[in-house]
C-alpha cells in the first residue's frame, strides 16, 4: 500500500472545528426565525451562518432580527444583503455596508449579470471589500399563474467571467455551481483565482456526480464552498451528506476542513 493511501485511510471522518454556511436565507414565514436558526446551527455544530436579507427594505420583525444579530450575535451570523441588479440602485452596497452587512447577495438581474450598467454594483463592492455570492443556474420559479420577465439565461456563470477579469480584488461567489451548467462554472472558476463555488441547493446527487466528474480536471477541492439554501432544520443531514461523500471520493480531511470553512474564512475576512 502506497504511503499516501496508507495515510488517506487512517484518518477516518471527524468532527470539523469549523463550519460555516455560505448560503442561507432569512425567512420571514417561520416564527420565531433567529432563535430557530440558532438553535438547529448548535444542534448541528456549524459555527457561521452567512445570512442573507429578503430586500433591502426589510420589514419590522428582520429589522429588528438584525439589529439583534448585529449587537449579540455578529460571531455565529454574518450578514449578507439581497440586491437585485436594475430593480435596487448601486448605492444600496453602500447602505447595505454602513448598517454593518459585511457581503452582497445578488440575483434576478434586468439584464445579464455582466452588462456595462451594473458594473457599478461590483465597482462598490470591490472598494468596500465586500464579497459577492450570485446566483448562479436556474432559478425557481414562485408565482405560476403571472407573467414575469425573468430569465436564467442572465444569470448563467460565464456572465461572471468578464466580472471577475474587470475587478480582480472582488471575491466572488457563484452559488450551487451553476446548477445544471457545472462544466461552465467549474471552468470560469478555474480561470479566475477570485472566484470560488458554493455546493448549496437541491439536487444534490447531480451535484455529487458533477463535483467527481470533474475533480481534479477543471475543479479542485480549494474552489468549494459548503452552503445549504435549505431551512436549518436540514443543517445536519447536509453536512453529514457531503462530509461522508468528500470523504468517500478521497478528498483528505485538510481538504474538507478548507470546503467547510477554512476557504470561507478567508473570503470574508474574519480572524
Amino acid at each position: 500500500m502506497a504511503q499516501g493511501d496508507k495515510a488517506y485511510y487512517d484518518e477516518l471522518p471527524r468532527k470539523h472545528k469549523l463550519i460555516i454556511d455560505i448560503h442561507h436565507h432569512y425567512n420571514p414565514k417561520i416564527k420565531n426565525f433567529l432563535n430557530h436558526l440558532l438553535d438547529n446551527m448548535n444542534k448541528a455544530g456549524i459555527t457561521k451562518v452567512c445570512l442573507f436579507t429578503t430586500g433591502p427594505n426589510y420589514k419590522d420583525q428582520e429589522a429588528k432580527d438584525w439589529k439583534t444579530i448585529f449587537k449579540d450575535y455578529n460571531d455565529r451570523i454574518i450578514g449578507f444583503g439581497t440586491i437585485n441588479p436594475g430593480k435596487h440602485k448601486p448605492e444600496t452596497v453602500d447602505q447595505y455596508y454602513s448598517k454593518g452587512f459585511i457581503g452582497i447577495k445578488i440575483l434576478n438581474p434586468t439584464k445579464p449579470y455582466d452588462s456595462d450598467e451594473f458594473l457599478e454594483y461590483y465597482q462598490r463592492a470591490e472598494d468596500l471589500d465586500m464579497p459577492i455570492l450570485f446566483h448562479t443556474g436556474v432559478i425557481a420559479r414562485h408565482k405560476l399563474d403571472q407573467p414575469i420577465d425573468q430569465t436564467s439565461d442572465r444569470m448563467r456563470p460565464v456572465t461572471l467571467d468578464r466580472i471577475a477579469r474587470l475587478f480582480p480584488k472582488l471575491k466572488i461567489i457563484a452559488a450551487h455551481m451553476g446548477d445544471p451548467w457545472f462544466s461552465e462554472a467549474y471552468m470560469v472558476s478555474q480561470k479566475n483565482p477570485n472566484m470560488w463555488l458554493d455546493i448549496s441547493g437541491k439536487g444534490i446527487w447531480l451535484k455529487a456526480l458533477a463535483i467527481k466528474q470533474h475533480l481534479w480536471i477543471r475543479l479542485r477541492p480549494e474552489k468549494l464552498l459548503f452552503g445549504t439554501d435549505e431551512p436549518p432544520t436540514e443543517f445536519l443531514r447536509l453536512y453529514h451528506f457531503w462530509d461522508t461523500y468528500f470523504y468517500e471520493i478521497g478528498i483528505t480531511f485538510d481538504q474538507r476542513e478548507q470546503i467547510f470553512g477554512k476557504t470561507a474564512k478567508k473570503i470574508l475576512g474574519l480572524t
